[in-house]
């Protein structure tokens, strides 16, 4: 799974394994071997790959299909600020129904 999703991206930016080697101080021989699953890099060319890549590591190494993190930082804390102006004069049947919504 690692190989396969390293040499999609580096194909996906078009670049050769010479100078993806490069950019991470190691042989292009060493991305070989990790595109055709013969080696995997260490954590720290993970972390490197991940972030050159703009992908999750987890995504690299096939955790999650999901290339990039959710960015949990621009998420609410809770609904709060997204409740209708008024809202606490709703009748208990509007508020469910505005919370349903919410869920939706």
């Amino acid at each position: 799974m690692f190989g396969e999703r390293l040499r999609e991206l580096r194909d996906g930016k078009k670049i050769p394994q010479r100078l993806l080697a490069e950019k991470l101080g190691v042989t292009q021989q060493a991305v070989a071997k990790w595109e055709n699953d013969k080696a995997e890099p260490d954590i720290a060319t993970i972390n490197k790959l991940a972030d050159f890549f703009e992908v999750d590591a987890n995504y690299l190494l096939g955790r999650t299909d999901v290339p990039t993190p959710i960015n949990t930082d621009d998420l609410p804390e809770t609904v709060a600020p997204y409740l209708p102006e008024g809202f606490d004069e709703l009748s208990p049947e509007a508020k469910e129904e505005v919370l349903n919504f919410i869920d939706y």
